[in-house]
This record gives C-alpha cells, structure tokens and sequence, in this order.
C-alpha cells in the first residue's frame, strides 16, 4: 500500500513537471516545475526557464512542458529506486521467515 503510495507521489511529481499550455502561442514560465524538481534534490541545469517542445519524451506530455528527457531520465532512475527498495523493505519479514523455516525443514 505504501510502495503504490510512492508510486502515485512520483507520478503527479512527474505531472507537476510536465504542465501543458497547447492552446496558448505564449511560453509560460516554469517555476512550479523547477521548485518541484528542487524539491526532489535534482539540480536545476537540465530545467528550462519556458517550456519547450515536448516531441521527443515519453513520458511527459508532447506537446509544449517544463520537462526535458534528462529530466525524464532522472525521475525514472529515482522513481525505480524508491520502489525497488519499498519492495524489498516490505519484504524483509516474508523473507526472514521462508529461509528460517527453510533451515528449520533441512
């Protein structure tokens, strides 16, 4: 429950990251997007002041987004990690008692 928890907290991280403004012609500004990725503990030299084209993500929305694919490449790293080590925290107890009762059975 936790690690889905995590998972959704990474995942509005990545839509915070990706505002869209298709119908505006203006560039707006990406402030709320650097304070978020900040907050992350990435450094803001891949963060864009305007929004840019978003063709080449995969992610984050195609159209124009505060979000680069280094960006994407950095929450995906971090995102996988937190997980992984959710995961094998919470399974930490299964685990324990498998190779107990294994030991035990031998």
């Amino acid at each position: 429950m936790y690690a889905m928890w995590r998972l959704q907290v990474a995942l509005c991280t990545l839509s915070v990251l990706s505002l869209s403004s298709a119908g505006e012609s203006k560039a707006r500004s990406c402030s709320e997007a650097r304070q978020a990725y900040t907050a992350k503990g990435f450094s803001l030299i891949n963060v864009p002041h305007q929004e840019i084209s978003g063709e080449h993500l995969r992610v984050c929305p195609q159209g124009y987004t505060c979000c680069t694919s280094e960006m994407e490449d950095k929450l995906h790293q971090q995102s996988k990690l937190e997980f992984e080590n959710l995961v094998k925290n919470s399974s930490h107890n299964m685990r324990t008692t498998f190779v107990s009762r294994h030991k035990k059975f031998d």
